[in-house]
């Protein structure tokens, strides 16, 4: 995962080269870091924080944006279903799965058939209320129902248009603070996310 001065989680290599631990770089007295975003700190310090156990390092990058997803799930109040896109047996099903109490769906396609048919004996109105979007997050805002949320965590391919946002007053909600939902998971939880990370 490659660090960006703007964002407060980082990685930094145990000794051996095949593994990398998170870190918080977060100051935690800056203006976000006081309103509770702290991956968006303004000063994050050079050394941080671990913050878990060693993951392997061609597992950093799609568990960061795992993390990231997950954080934006976790800043909103879910009633109903929440549609994920990405992999089943992915880190983002195991880490959705476990920011919230609201029912799950992890699929690799909003659109399916399938899917459609399911969300249509779920919901009343045939859509989650809250998508979790993989890379194209325009996809996303046109699967969630009119009114609805779309948690994003980058990296992100394809965005929508301030048009298609305004039409179907969808709001796009990004994470505020990974390091402190990495605290909350249990080492289960944690160990699983590593191992479905790919």
């Amino acid at each position: 995962m490659q660090d960006r001065p703007d964002v407060s989680l980082g990685t930094r290599s145990p000794g051996s080269g095949a593994d990398a631990v998170f870190v918080d770089r977060s100051c935690g007295s800056c203006g976000p870091c006081l309103a509770g975003a702290g991956l968006w700190c303004l000063r994050p310090t050079a050394q941080g924080r671990d913050l878990a156990g060693p993951v392997p390092v061609d597992r950093v990058d799609s568990l960061a944006a795992a993390l990231r997803a997950a954080a934006a799930l976790a800043e909103v109040s879910t009633v109903g279903t929440v549609l994920a896109v990405g992999d089943e047996d992915g880190a983002l099903g195991v880490l959705v799965r476990a920011v919230t109490d609201a029912r799950v769906l992890v699929v690799p396609d909003p659109f399916d058939a399938g899917v459609k048919d399911e969300l249509g004996r779920l919901e009343a109105s045939g859509r989650a209320p809250v998508v979790v979007a993989g890379p194209d997050v325009r996809a996303a805002v046109r699967a969630v129902r009119r009114g609805g949320q779309v948690c994003t965590g980058g990296p992100v391919a394809t965005l929508p248009s301030v048009t298609e946002l305004v039409q179907r007053e969808v709001t796009l909600i990004g994470p505020r603070d990974v390091a402190g939902l990495i605290r909350r998971l249990d080492q289960d939880t944690w160990n699983s996310a590593v191992a479905a990370a790919a």
